[in-house]
């Protein structure tokens, strides 16, 4: 943690206070009370009921235990399930801590932009993998929930994959970890045959607090800027709604580093004839664009 943190509880201790069946009872009536519903608190005797306690004595002790840290006194109004509370609901209706293993049979999702075979999706062992089946080219092979897939019907997982990727590439872009939300740290290097970045620059993300590190592409980081969402909008295409797999242009692009104190990348999107010129700083945040015709297109 920074040094601008207070000090922090030990793990074994938190995690203690929800270690018991009546406990998680008692913060999910909680959130079903107030989070699930227009009420802002909820009462002692309101949740004690939703929770199924019947001993007084031993809810309020239950109760207590999960105070302050996952539920919260809001004055005479009664109790709310805090931040911490309702990231712990949230965890285990995704399946994070609970479920006994999640799979998906790969399914055919598009076709590969490198060699033009059938790029497949599936889920296993809480990893969303996409892939080529004919050049093995992996799309993407990331962490996900297994609400993702379990909480989805099959014939809309394509879609659910993509819209997965892009929430979570967003997310990373804007500098939070996907982890912990820490602050995100990105950096770019040139290729590293070894480590399979053969073509394009490397892109590097690395949380200051967990230490997590992610790569992807450079298109990847420029996906969400509003000149490009405007390049593929006005060649009919929504990058919102288009897989991300599709979108060959984008993450076929490989950039040049052209400064190096401080850092400048320079990059060019094509789309339909059209081209984005784009100059990024050290964060690879955009600071220049600039659209042109593409060359060799007349119109």
């Amino acid at each position: 943690m920074s040094e601008s943190d207070g000090e922090s509880t030990d793990p074994g201790e938190v995690f203690a206070a929800v270690a018991n069946e009546m406990r998680f009872s008692i913060l999910r009536a909680v959130w079903d009370l107030t989070k699930a519903s227009d009420d802002r608190a909820a009462s002692f005797a309101r949740i004690r009921e939703a929770a199924g306690v019947r001993d007084s004595g031993q809810f309020n002790y239950h109760l207590q235990e999960l105070m302050p840290r996952f539920v919260a006194r809001v004055g005479e109004e009664g109790y709310v399930v805090t931040y911490a509370g309702a990231r712990l609901v949230g965890a285990v209706v995704s399946g994070v801590y609970t479920d006994d293993g999640t799979s998906v049979e790969p399914r055919p999702v598009g076709e590969c932009p490198n060699c033009g075979g059938t790029v497949e999706a599936g889920y296993e062992t809480e990893q969303m993998r996409i892939e080529c089946v004919d050049c093995e080219v992996t799309v993407t092979d990331m962490p996900a929930p297994p609400v993702v897939a379990a909480g989805h019907d099959p014939e809309d997982l394509p879609s659910v994959y993509s819209q997965y990727l892009y929430t979570e590439t967003e997310r990373v872009n804007r500098g939070f970890c996907p982890s912990c939300s820490g602050r995100i740290d990105t950096t770019v290097r040139e290729p590293d045959a070894s480590e399979g970045f053969e073509a394009h620059l490397d892109v590097v993300h690395e949380c200051r607090e967990c230490g997590a590190r992610s790569h992807s592409a450079l298109g990847a980081k420029v996906l969400d800027h509003p000149a490009v969402i405007a390049l593929y909008y006005d060649a009919g295409i929504d990058v919102r709604e288009t897989p991300i797999w599709e979108l060959t242009e984008l993450f076929e692009t490989a950039g040049e580093i052209v400064g190096e104190d401080p850092i400048r990348v320079e990059t060019t999107v094509e789309v339909d004839g059209e081209a984005l010129d784009l100059l990024l700083d050290e964060n690879l945040d955009v600071i220049e664009h600039e659209r042109r015709t593409a060359p060799g297109d007349s119109g």
